[in-house]
């Protein structure tokens, strides 16, 4: 089973083509690269495989954000009953 962090690091390392080992889960988004409108992508694109909102409390947050923030926002969110179902049917 994929976990959170797994797929994160996919989705990160597919749409803005990074090497899954320069992913880690203390990396920030801005030392990986990212400006504020892959952020805002990026969270759509967590919504959208996640099923879920993430609520929009300050971009600047953001920027120094690491993977394991981001990992536990998704985990906060997602209903501990519910098995979490990929996009994709993992």
């Amino acid at each position: 089973m994929t976990t959170i962090f797994e797929k994160v690091q996919e989705i990160l390392g597919k749409k803005y083509s990074l090497a899954p080992e320069t992913i880690t889960k203390d990396s920030t988004l801005e030392s990986l690269g990212l400006d504020s409108l892959d952020l805002i992508e990026l969270l759509f694109d967590v919504e959208d495989e996640f099923q879920i909102r993430i609520p929009q409390d300050g971009g600047s947050a953001l920027k120094t954000a690491t993977v394991q923030d981001i990992v536990d926002s998704i985990q906060k969110l997602v209903s501990p009953e519910t098995p979490i179902q990929l996009a994709g049917g993992q």
